[in-house]
């Protein structure tokens, strides 16, 4: 399957997946993650396209770093952030690229169901890689396909995902899942084929 040239659907706003704003299951589980007493630490945003979530976590973590490898798609970004001295936004390949630190947190939405399947074991060891012991990751698992989630065929992007597509590449680096549900504040288009997915690294992998 050929890979999909990001930066012309940037460019010719073939970008559906972009909600025009912050993605609202993000701020209910941010805003009630703080709540109970955790901080968001310094956070990840891999594939960040236009940013409007890279600039909400701005407000809510020490630190905020995002990255995409389209560069009409970073230009939006870092227009975005601009006033948030907190948020830098890297050109690059999240597979491929050095961040040089561990994050607290990472938030995954329309990322894992954007790469290549083969790529996922990849993306579950680079993420646990960047994860510091203890910290957290949030998934939006999107668009869940039960029947298609490991089939090698399956057209995308958008790839069929499942919550057991994350926790195969995810649970061999020592991540475990904390909760899963439905949110409410889905939007309404996608409500029925996503779920709210926390991940803890541990410790010490088991």
């Amino acid at each position: 399957m050929p890979e999909v040239n990001w930066e012309k659907r940037w460019k010719t706003k073939e970008t559906q997946w972009d909600l025009g704003g912050v993605t609202p299951v993000l701020t209910k589980e941010v805003d009630g993650y703080v709540k109970r007493g955790r901080e968001v630490g310094d956070a990840l945003v891999p594939g960040c396209g236009a940013a409007y979530d890279v600039a909400f976590l701005a407000e809510r973590s020490r630190t905020v770093t995002a990255i995409d490898l389209a560069p009409s798609a970073v230009k939006l970004a870092r227009e975005m952030c601009r006033t948030r001295k907190n948020a830098n936004i890297v050109l690059g390949n999240f597979f491929e690229h050095d961040f040089g630190k561990k994050f607290d947190f990472v938030f995954d939405y329309t990322f894992f169901c954007a790469i290549q399947p083969e790529l996922r074991p990849a993306w579950g060891s680079k993420v646990s890689s960047l994860l510091s012991p203890g910290g957290r990751l949030l998934t939006l698992v999107f668009p869940i396909d039960e029947d298609n989630a490991f089939n090698p065929d399956a057209n995308g992007p958008p790839f069929p995902v499942s919550v057991a597509a994350y926790e195969k590449v995810l649970s061999p680096h020592g991540l475990v899942r904390v909760s899963t549900e439905r949110s409410e504040a889905s939007v309404s288009p996608r409500r029925d084929r996503e779920l709210v997915v926390w991940w803890e690294k541990q410790k010490q992998n088991l």
